[in-house]
């Protein structure tokens, strides 16, 4: 498995992500600090009252993007080529045919799963060092927030990393890679939409369910696929 994983992202060049990963982080970082400076200019109010503002805001934003990310990697790794039929040459070697779809599934997983959390620390670490100098939080960050959010990265981000196998079941169905997106941008507003951080994502239990989805799309999607005729449209 670990083989193949290797082979993937050698054929994709995912190394290649690593900078866009960085380049995103920045942007991010840059509309939160223009977030803090424009609220704080127009209507000298804070946009982060304390440091569990700063996790829940870099938190739900990095969620976010790494979500759509890994459903662009779906779409990538996975329907690109049904769509291109370059699966053909892939199912034509002799390695079955689950274990290849896995290693596909297995990369995008660890790959939100990764990004999020080091996107997590690298934000709030960066928020941190800034506010030495610049003072925009004046609550100091304490042990016991930091470890309840550093908990809290490590759980949403593993349970993100399967609600992102989601839009792989509409993906699959149209052949299209971008109704996998569009699918991935719909389950991440319905569980992000509200206010003052009252979402459905801040309700533990339904980003739970929504990652058992993910689970049983993903078994869903390798189950037959020993069976199933890849040349037919």
């Amino acid at each position: 498995m670990l083989k193949l994983i290797k082979l993937e992202i050698k054929k994709f060049k995912l190394n290649k992500n690593v900078k866009t990963v960085m380049i995103i982080n920045l942007i991010i970082l840059a509309v939160l600090l223009l977030g803090v400076y424009s609220l704080k200019f127009n209507t000298k109010e804070n946009m982060f009252r304390n440091y569990s503002d700063v996790f829940l805001y870099t938190g739900t934003i990095v969620r976010a993007t790494f979500s759509i990310f890994a459903a662009a990697l779906i779409s990538k790794l996975i329907i690109g080529e049904y769509k291109c039929k370059t699966i053909n040459i892939m199912f034509s070697y002799p390695i079955k045919r689950k274990k290849i779809m896995a290693a596909k599934l297995a990369i995008v997983v660890i790959f939100a799963f990764t990004t999020m959390i080091l996107s997590n620390i690298f934000l709030i670490l960066s928020i941190y060092l800034l506010n030495i100098f610049a003072n925009f939080i004046q609550i100091p960050l304490t042990q016991d927030i930091l470890l309840k959010n550093l908990i809290n990265i490590f759980v949403y981000s593993a349970t993100f990393s399967f609600v992102s196998l989601i839009p792989l079941y509409i993906g699959m169905r149209n052949k299209s890679g971008s109704a996998t997106i569009i699918t991935s941008i719909i389950v991440v507003s319905l569980l992000n939409s509200g206010s003052n951080g009252d979402t459905l994502s801040s309700i533990i239990i339904f980003p739970i369910i929504l990652a058992i989805i993910g689970v049983f799309v993903a078994y869903l999607s390798i189950k037959d696929i020993e069976k199933v005729d890849v040349t037919t449209p």
